[in-house]
């Protein structure tokens, strides 16, 4: 098993937080308690639960609104891409492949279809993810980009694909971090660059561009990741 003990608790409290949702029949809107309500229901960690609440809004099950609270939305569809279990880096990596294959179609598509609209979320969406990412490694804000991404390809069966995997990018950037394969800033530089080069080319309506840079950026990740375990 690849989990840390810190990953191994907060997919408990994924897990008890999608519990709570469907044993109390939430309907869509409905308030959840708030992070200290769950720490005292639930046991866990405030970290544990902070990270379950990010992972739920990353994927479209909840979101959040300044000063109220967090709240149910639709749910994820459960067919549209079903995960299985991430155990081991094999799982992870054979599913940063799916990645791989779906995002890099998306940005071409982003970049034939966009709006300025989707061109202005992508770019609030960056800007959100380079602030969070002075002082912390952004998961939540990172799949808030590549959800900007896929809903201005302008296919809602892409946009619920993409939520669907919204939790790989949780796992992978917690085993990087666990690998020290990057410093904060290098992070922070590196997706500076990269996720720089996909807008521009979505920007300059460049399907070709666009493809090749979501593509070199994800695949890059991947080389730092696998020489890591090599090491």
């Amino acid at each position: 098993m690849m989990a840390s003990d810190h990953e191994s608790r907060a997919d408990a409290a994924y897990r008890h937080l999608l519990s709570y949702i469907e044993r109390e029949d939430l309907p869509e809107g409905a308030r959840l308690p708030s992070e200290s309500e769950f720490v005292e229901r639930l046991g866990l960690s405030r970290s544990s639960i902070r990270d379950a609440l990010s992972r739920l809004r990353a994927e479209g099950r909840a979101v959040s609104r300044r000063g109220s609270g967090t709240f149910t939305a639709r749910s994820a569809p459960a067919e549209m891409v079903r995960l299985s279990a991430i155990d081991s880096v094999q799982d992870l990596i054979q599913w940063h492949e799916v990645r791989v294959a779906l995002e890099s179609e998306v940005a071409a598509l982003a970049a034939e279809r966009r709006s300025e609209a989707d061109l202005a979320k992508m770019r609030s969406a960056q800007n959100a993810l380079m602030e969070r990412l002075r002082e912390g490694t952004g998961e939540s804000e990172d799949a808030a980009f590549h959800e900007a991404l896929a809903v201005a390809a302008q296919n809602p069966k892409l946009l619920d694909a993409v939520r669907a995997l919204a939790s790989h990018i949780f796992r992978w950037s917690r085993l990087s971090r666990e690998r020290r394969i990057l410093s904060l800033a290098e992070r922070r530089e590196i997706i500076e660059v990269e996720h720089g080069e996909i807008i521009a080319a979505i920007a300059e309506r460049r399907p070709d561009l666009a493809r090749q840079a979501l593509r070199r950026h994800l695949l890059n990740g991947r080389a730092r990741l696998l020489s890591s375990l090599k090491s």
